[in-house]
């Protein structure tokens, strides 16, 4: 398969989402939240929130991962998907733990993020001209 990491990274990522909203849904129901609640607890407000934020991103990222694939080539695609992936579990275990310390996944994701979008605009622009 030529796009191996690059798919490897779509998987991982769909697979990152479903933990999240898992996560979210476990720890409603742990602290009694129920449907279709969605706040009440500090626990459950971080959690939920990890989950929404990571939906918002991946609508933009998904697309710039695959745009860019022809641009960068699914070696450092993936490695910058990979990167994306890793800043989101920085993230989200910086925001479950204290919302105020989520910046350096927030940094790693966006980085990962415009590089990413990046190159497919490029890409894109290319072949228009």
């Amino acid at each position: 398969m030529d796009q191996l990491y690059t798919s490897l990274v779509t998987l991982l990522s769909v697979l990152q989402i479903f933990l999240f909203s898992w996560k979210a849904s476990s720890t409603r129901v742990k602290h009694g939240i129920e449907a279709p609640q969605m706040h009440g607890h500090p626990d459950v407000d971080r959690a939920q929130r990890v989950h929404l934020n990571t939906m918002e991103q991946i609508i933009m990222f998904l697309p710039s991962l695959w745009l860019a694939l022809p641009v960068l080539g699914d070696h450092y695609t993936g490695i910058l998907g990979g990167v994306w992936l890793a800043g989101r579990q920085l993230y989200a275990h910086a925001y479950w733990a204290d919302a105020a310390k989520r910046g350096t996944g927030m940094w790693v994701t966006f980085l990962a993020f415009i590089i990413l979008f990046g190159a497919a605009v490029c890409g894109v622009v290319m072949q228009l001209i």
